[in-house]
């Protein structure tokens, strides 16, 4: 064979091999391409659940505030009609009275700190928690008691809960009229609960919750 034709044979080789090699190279290369695609993709997915994170720790925190109590009636559901039957404590009964007001006691602290946050934080699940609370209002008659007994505990969120409690505006100015003639209260509390009457009958609220942002904005 001459000279001339391993010459041939040669190149072809080469510009095979060259041919071989650039392939590879190629396929390489999409496959680091894909690579990073795909961690591009995580990276993204990441940078979107950490985005959301505030907003989901706000959302369990409005279903935690606003159904720790379950918990507690799992433990004692003899307490269950009191806050879900319209039942009215009576002497003599399985449930002792401490029992019933501390747990109203709990269930108002965790309804006022929903409310709260709820006026503090836009991402706040409004439409839940106003619901829930609501419907525990109007079927507690201890609920009902023990807020009326302690309303000087609820500075920001107090007459967001009587509107919540209360189906028309009439019933809403009926509690705060009782709480402002009950005896023995100090002067700012008396002028306190006046302006909350005021505030009821000349705001612009469209909702219970707003009650409490503007209470909180006075505050600040």
């Amino acid at each position: 064979m001459g000279m001339e034709v391993w010459i041939g044979v040669l190149g072809i080789a080469g510009t095979m091999l060259l041919v071989a090699v650039g392939l590879l190279n190629f396929t390489v290369f999409r496959e680091q391409l894909r690579i990073a695609r795909e961690q591009i993709d995580t990276a993204m997915r990441q940078l979107e659940v950490a985005r959301k994170q505030p907003d989901l720790l706000l959302i369990q925190r409005a279903i935690d505030e606003t159904s720790d109590h379950v918990r507690l009636l799992v433990e004692k559901p003899y307490l269950r009609p009191y806050f879900y039957d319209d039942a009215e404590w009576r002497d003599g009964g399985r449930a002792t009275q401490d029992e019933v007001k501390a747990m109203s006691e709990l269930m108002l602290n965790n309804f006022a700190s929903a409310l709260m946050h709820s006026a503090a934080f836009p991402e706040y699940p409004v439409r839940g928690i106003d619901r829930n609370i609501m419907f525990h209002l109007r079927h507690s008659p201890v609920l009902r008691e023990v807020l009326m007994d302690t309303f000087d505990r609820f500075p920001f969120t107090g007459l967001s809960l009587l509107c919540l409690k209360n189906e028309k505006a009439e019933g809403v100015e009926a509690d705060l009229h009782r709480l402002i003639d009950v005896e023995g209260l100090d002067e700012p509390e008396v002028r306190r609960r006046k302006e909350l009457l005021r505030i009821f009958r000349t705001s612009e609220a469209r909702s219970p919750i707003e009650f409490t942002m503007l209470s909180m904005e006075k505050r600040r």
